[in-house]
Formats: structure tokens, sequence, C-alpha cells
């Protein structure tokens, strides 16, 4: 099977009350470190302290890695080809961190926000299956951070919503979506550094 654009059914809003934000503490991220289980994700990794050199690098290699998969013959083939090299690679940058095709360097510009990702999924977008509806990072997100999240969301057009367990998460319609906004975020950073220059 060729790759095909994909639409998922989800409604974009953007809609973020920060009193409603969860806070997670020192003790909490210490614990999950250890047992790699942070609010409900049993695979969690501590992606904290990713910066927006690190977000540019994930863009870069993102891209390739759907070149790949936009060119294959087989898409489920190659995008299982990708995981099994993921799941083998001592270096983590070529294997996009452990994180989905679609969604890694969003996950890594929440990081480099500031905010601490839980989880993401691509829905399957680049072939494969995949547990999440529609693409998605969730994330704990300070109060101070929600309104620049808030205007990086508008700015790629993706949604952003906290979850009854407090988590914000960053969604997306269509496979490029959560890239989109992983460079729009680049982008804003870029003119912030050049602006305090």
């Amino acid at each position: 099977m060729h790759w095909a654009p994909r639409l998922f059914p989800v409604k974009i809003h953007r809609q973020l009350n920060a009193a409603d934000l969860a806070d997670v503490t020192p003790e909490e991220l210490e614990q999950a470190e250890e047992d790699g289980a942070l609010a409900g994700n049993r695979s969690y990794c501590d992606l904290r302290g990713c910066g927006w050199d690190v977000v540019r690098t994930a863009l870069d290699i993102e891209s390739k890695v759907i070149d790949r998969l936009k060119m294959a013959d087989d898409v489920d083939a190659e995008a299982s080809a990708f995981d099994e090299e993921r799941a083998t690679a001592f270096d983590d940058e070529p294997a996009l961190w452990g994180l989905d095709v679609g969604v890694a360097a969003a996950t890594i510009a929440i990081s480099a926000y500031g905010a601490i990702p839980v989880s993401s999924c691509n829905a399957g977008a680049f072939g494969g299956r995949h547990s999440g509806s529609y693409p998605y990072v969730a994330f704990f997100l300070p109060k101070d951070l929600a309104p620049e999240i808030m205007r990086c969301a508008e700015a790629a057009d993706v949604g952003l919503l906290c979850d009854e367990s407090g988590l914000a998460q960053i969604y997306g319609q269509a496979e490029m979506d959560l890239i989109r906004f992983a460079q729009t975020a680049w982008e804003r950073s870029a003119i912030r550094e050049a602006g305090s220059r």
C-alpha cells in the first residue's frame, strides 16, 4: 500500500483554562524516572530539558523519515522497518528519541518550551497500528506557559485542550499538523532569540 494523506475525525478546538491544568511534583517526576510510568503512560520517557536546537534536529530527521515513507512502495512495511530501527538504535536522534513519526518534533518542542511531555501518538498516520484516534501530544503544562502554547497552537492551526486529568494536549486532524506546530514553535523561538540580542 502506497502512502496517502489521512484526515482524522476530530474537531479542532482551542480551549484551555489554566486553572484546570494539573501540576506534577518533583517527587512524582523522580518516581516516574525510576518506574517508567507517569500519568497513565507505562512507557514514559523523560524528555525534559530539550533545547530549541534539538527541535530543529528533530524536524530535520522527521522530514527525512516522512519522505522515506512517502516514497515507499509499501508504507506499512517501511514503517515496520523504521520501527525496528528505532528499537535497535544506540543513538536516540536518528530514531526520533523513540517517538512516533509525525509527533516527535512537536513532543520535543513541548519540552523546549519547558512543559513536560507525557505521551504522544501519530494514530497510524504514517502506517502501522496505533492506539490514538488522532495525532496528539499530552503534557503537563505550567500555568505561566499556557498563553504562549495557546498562541503557537493558534498560529499553527492545531487543537489545544485540557483533558479531564488536567493534562494539556495539542492535536491535529491530519498527519502533518503537529509537524507544523513544531515548525511554528521553532520559528517563534528564533524570533524571540533574535529580539533578545
